[in-house]
């Protein structure tokens, strides 16, 4: 991209999130990445939603570090709580669902002009360009984004996933009703659509033709993985320090606690593993959500807990390379992602990986990744013996790193061929 040009980044849901997981984690490492090519792709500023239009975030310090920082006003905290919370599991299942959606449509509004209503609005000009990379589909977004291109502004959207359409099962129906309807006008409103693999475009594409919607030019990047130093003494939690440091081997799974991630049934194939007499250990670091609060409890009360079993509901960066660095395998059974990026981390570590066999987990495989049958409890058992058996590690060479600075760099180059109509 030309480096006249100005780059705008919408942060409005990153700004409202604590923690550094799923989209948070790709918005702010893009944002920092991009921030850092100032000088060769144009000045790069982060911006927030407000119903009147978009206006510029203001932040200490430099946008690369500062420019997604989690908000800590009164909006911010209630929404993070009503996200987070039982409340919100409460509400949508009390409440009929025009009522729900009428009232939540309302609630988002209110929230983001609230967190927004002391920064300047932006005055969009020609040449400039808007990306939309956070989880616009919490906030109209599509009004906003008219007004940006009538003002000579060009828009791209990224589509991480198409799990609340693909998967409702997994979703709310509030959350699957307002996904459906913001992706529609935001693909109608957008210059160029960005995905974050392969098999994320392909499903866009399978269903925009099902659905008679017409995409604008349409492609997709990689996400980073960065090496982190290894981490330091007292940077690990004593207790995951213990569970680690045994002869038997652990395996682990990293990702948020909900249900498409298939934790219950990869607790239950580990049960069966224990009750064989099995001493293979096992670690789940993940966020918990409302919908698994079951599965959490069952979790702190197992009787294998700090024994043969370490649930982590609050990991810092310097414990998960930590359980990265001393885990056999990485156990990856979800049933629907849109990149996986758990998969990518452990590989390039030099980790192996026991997956599922979901689209994007093929496309993203190697030599290190044995990929299982999704459904089959039977398949997970024969891979994790099989691992058990012989360490397939030092058989395969770790997948070669692709750092978010080489991610970002893609990520505009694929942007800049979209946007003037070039093949992708």
């Amino acid at each position: 991209m030309k480096s006249s040009r100005r780059i705008f980044f919408d942060v409005t849901f990153t700004r409202s999130q604590v923690g550094n997981v799923g989209i948070t984690r790709t918005v702010r490492a893009l944002l920092g990445r991009v921030a850092a090519k100032a000088g060769e792709v144009g000045d790069c500023q982060p911006i927030v939603f407000h119903s009147r239009g978009f206006r510029v975030e203001r932040a200490s310090g430099s946008v690369a570090s500062q420019g997604a920082a989690p908000s800590q006003t009164t909006a911010a905290r209630l929404f993070r709580w009503v996200m987070g919370g039982s409340f919100r599991r409460a509400v949508t299942r009390a409440l009929p669902l025009p009522v729900l959606s009428a009232g939540w449509a309302l609630y988002n509004r209110a929230t983001f002009d609230a967190m927004s209503r002391h920064a300047a609005p932006v005055r969009f000009t020609e040449h400039d360009v808007l990306f939309l990379c956070d989880a616009w589909w919490n906030y109209p977004v599509a009004k906003p984004c008219a007004a940006a291109r009538r003002q000579g502004a060009r828009v791209v959207a990224m589509v991480h996933d198409l799990i609340p359409l693909r998967h409702p099962e997994y979703c709310a129906p509030l959350f699957t009703q307002t996904f459906t309807r913001w992706l529609r006008e935001v693909i109608a409103n957008s210059d160029a659509v960005i995905c974050n693999s392969a098999a994320t475009m392909r499903d866009l594409e399978a269903y925009a033709a099902s659905a008679d919607l017409k995409l604008p030019p349409t492609g997709h990047f990689r996400l980073g993985c960065d090496l982190l130093a290894l981490p330091r003494h007292g940077q690990v939690r004593p207790e995951l320090v213990g569970f680690t440091a045994g002869g038997d081997p652990c395996f682990s799974a990293v990702g948020s606690i909900e249900p498409r991630k298939n934790y219950a049934f990869l607790l239950s194939v580990f049960e069966g593993l224990w009750a064989e007499g099995s001493s293979a250990r096992l670690i789940i670091v993940g966020r918990p959500t409302a919908d698994c609060s079951e599965l959490v409890e069952r979790m702190k009360a197992h009787p294998e807990f700090g024994k043969r079993f370490l649930p982590i509901f609050d990991a810092s960066d310097e414990e998960l390379e930590h359980v990265y660095r001393a885990s056999r395998a990485l156990v990856f059974p979800s049933l629907a992602e849109g990149f996986g990026l758990p998969l990518v981390e452990a590989r390039t570590r030099g980790l192996v990986v026991i997956a599922s066999d979901i689209p994007v987990f093929q496309e993203l495989a190697d030599a290190g990744v044995q990929i299982f049958s999704r459904h089959s409890a039977d398949a997970l058992r024969r891979c994790v013996i099989d691992q058990l058996k012989s360490d397939r590690a030092s058989a395969v060479a770790p997948m070669p790193a692709f750092t978010w600075d080489e991610s970002a760099r893609q990520f505009l180059e694929v942007s800049e061929r979209l946007l003037q109509g070039r093949p992708a």
